[in-house]
């Protein structure tokens, strides 16, 4: 038993039960972040498979160019604060992507909307989209084979090696 912030014991999990998540743990991306954190500060096995399980449990946050009806839009919100609608009519996303120097073309996403800097969106929207929908995304995409996480500021990447890989690890959402 290990003692909590407020005092309390708090129960660890048998070495051999998996740990699992729900789906609140992971809404706002700050597990996500962590992990990212904790293989940037470690870059083990152990840290790698973490980062890539919680992924493919996660939402993230993609600048895409968003195409949709005119009639859809509704007036309203700030920049920081944008407004949410119901959309009548078809949209369609296309996630930007960034060549780097080294020739390589890469999708960037972020784990968390903070993340996200204005200047950096270029003009882009921020979509939440779930992680598995983003890799079906990445494979329809041709010259683009790559996932940069939090683009300058962590700037993580997942090859194609590390994304199939995180595809085909358990999910560890407990099933309620």
């Amino acid at each position: 038993m290990k003692a909590n912030i407020s005092g309390g014991q708090e129960k660890q999990p048998a070495k051999n039960e998996k740990f699992k998540v729900t789906p609140e743990m992971l809404k706002d991306g700050t597990v996500l972040c962590g992990l990212v954190l904790r293989f940037i500060n470690n870059r083990n096995e152990e840290n790698m498979f973490a980062l890539l399980s919680c992924l493919r449990d996660s939402n993230v946050f993609v600048p895409c160019e968003v195409n949709m009806n005119g009639e859809d839009l509704e007036i309203g919100g700030k920049g920081d604060n944008p407004v949410i609608f119901p959309v009548k009519h078809k949209i369609s996303i296309k996630p930007q992507l960034y060549k780097a120097t080294d020739g390589n073309v890469y999708m960037p996403f972020y784990t968390r909307q903070e993340n996200a800097k204005p200047s950096e969106l270029r003009g882009a929207s921020l979509v939440n989209l779930p992680y598995e929908k983003l890799v079906e995304m990445l494979a329809d995409n041709d010259e683009c084979g790559r996932f940069v996480v939090d683009p300058k500021l962590y700037n993580v990447v997942l090859d194609e090696d590390l994304v199939r890989i995180s595809m085909e690890l358990p999910s560890r959402l407990s099933k309620r």
